[in-house]
């Protein structure tokens, strides 16, 4: 067992002495918090025991349902009936959904008590019984729930059955805690999966790590007793080829004929390649079509984050304006398209040199812009730019040489971008005077 560090001495022995052997322990307080826990609860609820020392067994991510598929309310739980009580609650079966997994368990709460006599916290043992006959007669006995909602109209659900079969859509039919009882066969064309890798499993599992928050609150919102359909959310779903696939989905609640909620029907729709339209076109938006850098607005706009995030601190940003030297002859010379290839070079020479965390932009027809952010030091800025002015004007075969001419300027984030940017081009100005092909700060 593990405990808090304030777990009073009395419940420690009492939970001893109360519970069965071989069990999965959690002991709570009076207010319901957890004060111990052994490891034997990982493999039912999948979280790591000391995760749940100081928290309310009553987790958000936890679910609980008779073997009927109602939900447990909380005033019905075992742990509220023991503390409320003072009786014991013995080997009652629910099922348990925690963090994207399943188990039929048998629950038994413990009343502790105090010296006084007064209940001061209660034991609860957890046993897993899903492969157990306890367990099969409970899975059966939802699954029987569920077929209720056939039986009111036949020929609705053949109709529904004939449309969903015939769907380019997913769809997908789930019992009360979430795990999939039926699939329409478009999943093998659209995810390039079988039926059987997800019926009888949790769909959560097919869900990118990042989505299945939003999307367990989704679906708790629609399997509420009042709750009715929800809109529509975008979520990323594993393939059966390793990666993952935008889809749209929309779910709503299934009812039996008494009008209580005994699962839910959700519909997939493919939006893959919208996503990536969309994508590339937020790509676009702010950079230029020939370099695929920032364009002058982004350029400027990322300079002052930059001089924002270092204000305050003892750390600085560089800024370098890039000029290409002799750009208009070389189109003169050599024509336009040798031209385009030295403003491409130049890019791809900056942003193959310069940190993740440094921007480049194209600021105009030959000149660049380079924003070096968090250096430690002033002289920094000045040694990578003429790093760079060496690195461009290395030979390359079957292509004219190019030359760039780079100004600097450095600040600790307590003047504005255009200032900032004036002094480099200051230092740019007499770079080019001197003849090209220098750094000057």
């Amino acid at each position: 067992m593990q405990w808090v560090d304030t777990a009073p001495t009395q419940l420690r022995q009492a939970a001893t002495v109360d519970l069965r052997t071989g069990d999965a322990v959690i002991v709570l307080d009076r207010v319901g918090t957890c004060i111990g826990v052994d490891d034997g609860l990982e493999p039912i609820v999948g979280i790591d025991a000391a995760h749940l020392l100081g928290r309310s067994l009553i987790h958000e991510q936890w679910r609980w349902c008779e073997p009927d598929g109602r939900p447990v309310g909380e005033q019905d739980s075992p742990v509220t009936r023991a503390l409320a009580s003072g009786e014991p609650v013995e080997h009652r079966v629910l099922g348990l959904e925690a963090v994207g997994q399943f188990a039929w368990v048998e629950v038994s709460a413990h009343p502790l008590r105090a010296e006084d006599g007064s209940v001061d916290g209660v034991a609860t043992s957890l046993r897993d019984v899903s492969q157990t006959p306890q367990g099969r007669a409970a899975t059966a006995g939802m699954a029987g729930s569920l077929r209720l909602l056939a039986s009111a109209s036949a020929a609705d659900e053949a109709r529904f059955r004939t449309l969903a079969e015939n769907s380019a859509d997913v769809l997908f039919q789930t019992d009360i805690v979430g795990r999939c009882v039926w699939v329409s066969p478009s999943l093998g064309d659209v995810l390039g999966l079988a039926p059987e890798e997800v019926l009888g499993q949790s769909l959560v599992r097919l869900l990118h790590p990042s989505d299945r928050e939003i999307a367990n609150e989704r679906r708790m919102v629609a399997l509420a007793e009042s709750g009715g359909g929800h809109d529509r959310v975008e979520l990323r779903y594993a393939t059966g080829a390793g990666t993952w696939r935008w889809m749209s989905v929309v779910s709503r609640p299934l009812r039996d004929p008494t009008g209580r909620v005994v699962g839910a029907v959700s519909a997939l729709h493919d939006i893959q390649d919208e996503v990536q339209r969309r994508d590339e076109s937020l790509y676009r938006a702010g950079r230029d079509p020939l370099t695929g850098l920032l364009d002058r607005d982004a350029g400027r706009h990322a300079l002052t984050k930059a001089l924002v995030a270092v204000h305050g601190t003892d750390r600085l940003v560089g800024v370098l304006l890039v000029d290409i030297d002799g750009l208009e002859r070389l189109n003169l010379e050599h024509g336009t398209p040798a031209g385009d290839l030295a403003i491409t070079h130049v890019a791809a020479v900056l942003t193959a040199h310069l940190r993740a965390t440094d921007s480049v932009a194209r600021l105009g027809a030959d000149d660049f812009l380079v924003v070096l952010s968090s250096l430690a030091a002033p002289d920094h800025a000045e040694r990578r730019a003429q790093s760079l002015l060496e690195l461009v004007a290395a030979p390359r075969v079957g292509s004219p040489s190019v030359r760039v001419s780079i100004g600097v300027a450095v600040d600790d984030g307590t003047t504005a971008a255009v200032d900032v940017l004036r002094r480099a081009d200051v230092g740019l100005l007499h770079a080019k005077e001197a003849g090209g092909g220098q750094v000057r700060v």
